[in-house]
C-alpha cells in the first residue's frame, strides 16, 4: 500500500501545479487582452512619452509572470495581448510590434 501511494501522491502534486498553472495562463490571458484594450482606449489621449511608458508596462508585466517562474503565463498574456491589438487596433499595433 505505500509503494502505492508514493507513486500517487507526487501524481497528484503534479496534476494539481498543471491545474494551477492552466488557471494561472488563462487569467493572463485575460489580463492580456484587458490591458490591451485600455491601451487602445486611452491611445488617442496619451503622449508619445506615455505610450512607450505603457508598452514598458507591459514587458513588465510580462517580466514579473517570468520572474515568478510562470512562463506559460507570460506567454498567454503577451499573445493575448498582441492578438487583441492586431484584431482591434491594427495600425498601433503595427507600430508597437514592428
Amino acid at each position: 500500500m505505500n509503494y502505492r501511494m508514493s507513486i500517487v501522491v507526487p501524481f497528484l502534486a503534479l496534476m494539481a501545479c498543471s491545474a494551477g498553472e492552466q488557471e494561472r495562463a488563462e487569467e493572463s490571458s485575460r489580463l492580456g487582452e484587458a490591458d490591451a484594450r485600455k491601451l487602445i482606449e486611452e491611445s488617442e489621449s496619451m503622449t508619445i512619452m506615455q505610450m512607450e511608458g505603457a508598452i514598458v508596462q507591459i514587458r513588465a508585466n510580462e517580466y514579473a509572470y517570468r520572474e515568478a517562474g510562470h512562463d506559460k503565463a507570460a506567454d498567454a498574456y503577451v499573445a493575448s495581448f498582441e492578438s487583441y491589438m492586431r484584431e482591434n487596433a491594427d495600425s498601433l499595433a503595427n507600430i508597437i510590434f514592428n
